[in-house]
């Protein structure tokens, strides 16, 4: 018995449920790669807040030392917290004064300055 030659209608049929079956192992796949990256980025978020406090908790330490240091030389309580507030302090303008600076970077001046529309001079 010969095999009937399948319609048009089938082979449409046929073509698009497999492009529905492709597209949605796409979406699929799609899915699950962006769930997988949202938990890596909360592990990430986590592990950096983690690694800020330590950083924080180590330069308190480290300042605590400079302190204990310099009573042992001689210095008062009151001088060596007070030296190394100041130094923190000067650290931390330098600091400010440095992000303020390269700030200007982040505004796209050249891409702004190409974009301005030119003015027409009158001669």
């Amino acid at each position: 018995m010969p095999q009937a030659k399948p319609s048009i209608a089938d082979e449409l049929s046929g073509s698009f449920a497999s492009a529905r079956g492709l597209l949605s192992s796409i979406l699929d796949l799609f899915t699950l790669e962006a769930r997988r990256a949202g938990l890596t980025l909360a592990l990430m978020l986590a592990c950096g807040a983690l690694a800020a406090i330590l950083v924080a908790a180590a330069w308190l330490g480290l300042m605590a030392a400079v302190v204990l240091w310099s009573v042992s030389l001689g210095s008062s309580w009151e001088a060596g917290l007070a030296a190394t507030a100041l130094a923190n302090i000067a650290l931390a303008a330098a600091l400010y004064w440095l992000c303020s600076r390269v700030s200007r970077d982040v505004l796209f001046p050249g891409t702004r300055r190409q974009l301005r529309p030119t003015r027409l001079e009158l001669v």
